[in-house]
């Protein structure tokens, strides 16, 4: 259901304007209608006059029912489903182990892994950690240009996993709004959704965050996209 209700959402401008084909042909008909039943000499063509304008009066009353079904799920239904926020039980699950790839016996029994950079946001006062296949989005990248329902593909990939979600911020001080959430490790892989067609248009903060088993933040990776007006 949630994913027809998205569906339809989508498609709000191309529903409204069949809608408003069907409903000038109808008006246009029901118009014609009145004025053969008022000239109408005969019981007869009286009679099927009436029957055309019974006809254009409910095929009208249905566009109506339907653009107000299309104007309900795009503006009140789609947003919650796509924006709400799903804290899952954390589920153990495997995850990728980085392998050294050189001599053992030239790396210090204590070395880290040094991170892979990554195209990411540079912000003065504002952390971001995006490494790949560990803890990134991978699409939209960082300053694409973005409209309408936006699939975020990334990587989820730390140690003592718990939990992640993903949200947005207009520039400036940030004012986190939460778009989704999950619980299993992903690798370049769709984490969900964001509905960006009631955004203003500009340049907006996406951020990733990983919890771990204990609920504390482990890493972010924030990007910056720009949010385009649907045409």
């Amino acid at each position: 259901m949630e994913l027809v209700i998205k569906f339809l959402a989508s498609l709000e401008v191309p529903i409204y304007l069949i809608m408003v084909v069907v409903g000038i042909v109808y008006l246009r008909r029901l118009i014609i209608g009145l004025e053969e039943r008022r000239t109408a000499i005969f019981g007869l063509e009286r009679e099927a006059a009436r029957r055309r304008v019974t006809a254009a009066i409910s095929v009208l009353g249905l566009v109506g029912l339907l653009t107000l079904a299309e104007f309900s799920i795009a503006t009140f239904l789609a947003p919650p489903i796509i924006e709400q926020a799903s804290f899952a039980t954390p589920t153990p699950d495997a995850t990728t182990t980085v392998t050294p790839t050189l001599d053992p016996t030239f790396i210090p029994e204590n070395a880290t892994k040094t991170p892979t950079p990554f195209p990411q946001a540079q912000i003065d006062g504002l952390e971001s950690q995006c490494e790949a296949e560990v803890l990134a989005i991978n699409s939209p990248e960082h300053d694409a240009e973005v409209s309408g329902v936006v699939e975020i593909v990334g990587s989820v990939n730390m140690p003592n996993l718990g939990s992640y979600y993903y949200d947005y911020s207009t520039m400036g001080e940030p004012d986190w709004q939460t778009i989704a959430a999950g619980s299993m490790t992903r690798l370049k892989e769709s984490l969900g959704f964001w509905y960006t067609n009631d955004l203003t248009p500009g340049p907006y903060m996406l951020r990733l965050v990983a919890l771990d088993n204990d609920g504390k933040e482990s890493g972010a990776c924030v990007i910056v996209v720009h949010v385009l007006a649907e045409e």
